[in-house]
């Protein structure tokens, strides 16, 4: 008997079902961001203080194409999520071939357009002249596998949309092995510096590209699916146009997001070293938290837009509320070990004659922003939940509006009267509150009209 690859969401155990499709899905959050973690420590050993400076002052450059793919990608999971729930199987297969079309022409798009230009952008980030050669390299090199990036991200968006999280685990296992022992070989043996280790990614980003459409070609082999195959030129323009409408405002979210938040860090940076350094470290700690809180926005987008798709609408609700717990309750405890460990845990990332006099106010900065993740994640899970109705438009404009504007807003106009770390603390939690309240309502108004419909 076949293993059963995927996981149908539209039936069983409500907790379970959420639980063993989430679960790969924080997994692999991890892994992503433990080699992101030993590229930097690779690269520091090998290449020196020049090869560090070099990746950081170019690596929200790729957040651009990526996180733009990414909601175009949440987008074609929503549509394909419905059919899959409604086993539509000509829609379904209809809408998989022409959003792997899509991810192949913008990811060939993204890659010509990051080597060609690369000197442009290098220039706009204001790269020093002393990294400006080996950073030019390493961002080339990147760019020019990054359609392997852009792939990967759409197909194991269709994969989680059949309710398979675990196979797009498993290539990012292999290719985190790849990444780490290119960086070894190309770095630490064969001294090729920064453009060493992007070599490395781009290899491991090809690789999960192929490994993932395999998976995507086996899932319609295994269930028999339209024309049990992936391979070969498609486009519907019905279909795009509904993963446009869809997935745009999510694209453009994913966008303006990490803008916001680097205008917070500019601030951070005006406050000094030590304040940098303290904040850096609650960073840090705190990842485990975005990486459960995250995970359940795309479960619950999954888990809604199935069983919206399947007409089983008596289980949307319930199940949104579930995994908001979960993931509140998941929340609730790191916070809780946070609040407390702090102060000994900040000890790991500086050495003992800065840990006197930074580590406190890590600690302090702690006990500030520990009550309040809990809001973060109810606002991740209900806006997954919104997202699988179908409508991405208004959870855009809430996100934008009570999480990207308030922090600008706030730090252009609030923080000159304070000009304290302390004050940008503030920002951060009254945006997650706003933002945890105003998804918690859009989720009651939505749960209302559902089941008026049923």
């Amino acid at each position: 008997m076949k293993e059963k690859k995927t996981l149908v969401l539209t039936e069983g155990n409500i907790f379970k079902g959420i639980l063993f499709f989430v679960l790969p899905i924080i997994a692999g959050s991890l892994i992503q961001q433990l080699y992101t973690t030993a590229d930097a420590v690779i690269v520091g050993q090998f290449v020196g203080k020049n090869g560090l400076a070099a990746i950081d002052s170019v690596h929200t450059l790729f957040k651009f194409p990526i996180n733009f793919m990414n909601g175009l990608a949440a987008g074609a999971t929503i549509l394909i999520s419905g059919y899959f729930g409604a086993k539509n199987i000509k829609s379904l297969d209809c809408s998989v071939r022409t959003a792997l079309l899509v991810a192949i022409i913008l990811g060939i798009l993204a890659t010509i357009a990051g080597v060609v230009f690369s000197p442009q952008l290098l220039d706009i980030m204001s790269v020093p002249k002393d990294i400006y050669p080996m950073t030019l390299s390493y961002c080339r090199f990147y760019f020019a596998g990054i359609w392997g990036m852009i792939l990967y991200n759409m197909a194991s968006g269709i994969l989680r949309a059949f309710g398979d999280s675990k196979r797009p685990l498993y290539v990012l296992v292999v290719c985190s092995i790849i990444n780490i022992s290119g960086d070894f070989l190309l770095v630490g043996v064969f001294n090729m510096g920064v453009s060493g280790a992007a070599i490395a990614t781009m290899v491991a980003q090809i690789v999960s590209a192929f490994l993932t459409l395999i998976f995507v070609q086996n899932t319609f082999k295994d269930r028999g699916e339209g024309k049990k195959t992936i391979w070969g030129w498609h486009f519907c323009q019905v279909h795009m146009k509904k993963m446009l409408v869809t997935g745009f405002p999510l694209a453009l979210q994913s966008m303006l997001f990490p803008i916001a938040n680097s205008i917070v860090q500019a601030s951070v940076n005006t406050m000094g070293t030590d304040s940098i350094a303290a904040w850096g470290i609650c960073d840090k700690l705190d990842m485990l938290i975005w990486l459960v809180a995250d995970a359940m926005a795309p479960a619950m987008t999954t888990y809604t837009a199935q069983n919206i798709g399947a007409g089983r609408k008596d289980r949307v609700v319930k199940g949104a509320v579930i995994g908001a717990a979960m993931s509140a309750v998941c929340v609730l405890l790191i916070s809780v070990v946070l609040f407390f460990g702090t102060g000994y845990m900040g000890y790991w990332f500086v050495s003992a004659k800065d840990a006197v006099t930074i580590v406190p106010m890590a600690a302090y900065y702690m006990k500030m922003l520990g009550p309040f993740f809990v809001f973060y994640s109810f606002g991740e899970s209900f806006s997954g939940a919104c997202c699988g109705m179908g409508d991405t438009v208004k959870p855009m404009i809430a996100t934008l509006l009570c999480t990207c504007l308030l922090r600008v807003v706030c730090i252009w106009f609030v923080l000159p009267m304070y000009n304290s770390m302390e004050c940008i603390a503030v920002i951060y939690i009254a945006s997650w509150i706003v933002t945890g309240l105003a998804f918690i309502g859009m989720f009651l108004s939505k749960k209302k009209k559902l089941l008026a419909e049923c």
